[in-house]
């Protein structure tokens, strides 16, 4: 039943955020398409790896208030008063969850430390091989689209879906240190495979070579004219800390990647220790509210998110020593789980009531 009702309460809470957050995400990302800074493949991979990366991230605290807003609502509606006169107590609830966060923790696990590098080597990679192939199909009609730092531009009034034939194209460029214009009704993309270049084969249009004003100047009309498209530059390609396989930063000496691992080790960790925070957390008496300690927990909850990220951000600039890492971070949570369980424990017992009878 406990299972039951937290896994009902987790779909929805990973629902709901991952709706909220990837709407954000989808109008950024739509707004690069529309623009021809990508494609909608990329796009596609972009939104994919969103999407595995909020899961590895949003799962540890979605299990945590799960429990909280179930085990508050059964609390309130006494639920719990009934499973504790059946003998189910503390223990017992620790073991259904236990049983329920070490599935979680191993999902979480595999998504942050194999799927999420993957998934981003691969998307960069896409969007890589996306600027070297210099597709001019992937440019959005009606925009001026520039190449070698403004050397070359092309402007494209219409395309077909495929790319390849275009309409009512205007072409500027540098020849000899000259500048030149060449418009035209229609133009298509060749390449010849024996040097990987590519043409734009121009028809019926006019050519604008020179300077107006100055000789030599030339204006004439073409029928068929081609002009070689520049060689886009291969960028120089930096593999960020994210996308390091986890077996590279294992075996790695610098303390920035031992932190990323470190950083990559909390997610699961994160399921084990919010956890263990939020039985107590949960628990409340019929007239203490309607969900006991939910703002605490919020509260809680905020201060540990923010304490891993300084966590790990101390140990990358050596404020922290090596050996303690981040790991003191769920330590706490675990060490405040077992505080709050003691102070219960003792406020609900038969003595702390009379002494505080007593001395009220």
């Amino acid at each position: 039943m406990l299972m039951r009702e937290v896994f009902k309460t987790l779909l929805v809470s990973v629902s709901v955020l991952l709706l909220l957050i990837l709407a954000n995400s989808l109008v950024l990302l739509l707004g690069q398409v529309a623009a021809g800074s990508i494609s909608m493949k990329v796009m596609g991979v972009l939104v994919g790896l969103k999407v595995i990366k909020l899961l590895g991230f949003i799962l540890p605290p979605a299990f945590f208030f799960s429990i909280l807003w179930g085990l508050g609502r059964m609390y309130r509606d006494s639920e719990m008063v009934a499973l504790n006169s059946a003998g189910a107590g503390l223990s017992r609830l620790y073991r259904v969850f236990v049983l329920t966060a070490i599935p979680l923790a191993l999902l979480v696990a595999v998504l942050v430390l194999v799927v999420v590098p993957q998934a981003r080597v691969y998307a960069d990679n896409l969007q890589q091989q996306e600027k070297k192939q210099f597709r001019i199909g992937g440019l959005k009609p009606g925009a001026f689209n520039e190449f070698n730092k403004g050397r070359f531009m092309i402007y494209v009034g219409q395309a077909d879906e495929h790319g390849d034939g275009l309409k009512d194209v205007f072409v500027r460029y540098h020849l000899n240190g000259e500048p030149g214009i060449l418009v035209a009704k229609r133009a298509r993309l060749e390449g010849l495979e024996s040097n990987n270049s590519k043409y734009l084969l121009l028809e019926e249009g006019q050519r604008y070579q020179g300077v107006p004003g100055k000789t030599p100047f030339s204006i004439a009309d073409f029928q068929h004219y081609a002009i070689r498209l520049p060689d886009v530059a291969a960028e120089a390609t930096t593999v960020s800390r994210t996308a390091l396989p986890t077996a590279v930063l294992m075996a790695s000496d610098d303390i920035k990647l031992k932190a990323e691992l470190q950083d990559r080790l909390s997610a699961p960790l994160s399921v084990f220790a919010l956890m263990l925070l939020s039985v107590p957390l949960a628990r409340s008496l019929p007239r203490q509210g309607v969900y006991g300690r939910l703002t605490i927990a919020v509260i809680i909850y905020a201060i540990y998110m923010n304490l891993l990220s300084l966590a790990g951000k101390w140990m990358a600039k050596g404020v922290t020593p090596e050996w303690m890492g981040i790991w003191w971070v769920p330590g706490l949570a675990v060490m405040l789980a077992v505080l709050i369980v003691r102070l219960d424990n003792l406020s609900y017992s038969p003595l702390w009531r009379r002494l505080k009878a007593h001395f009220s």
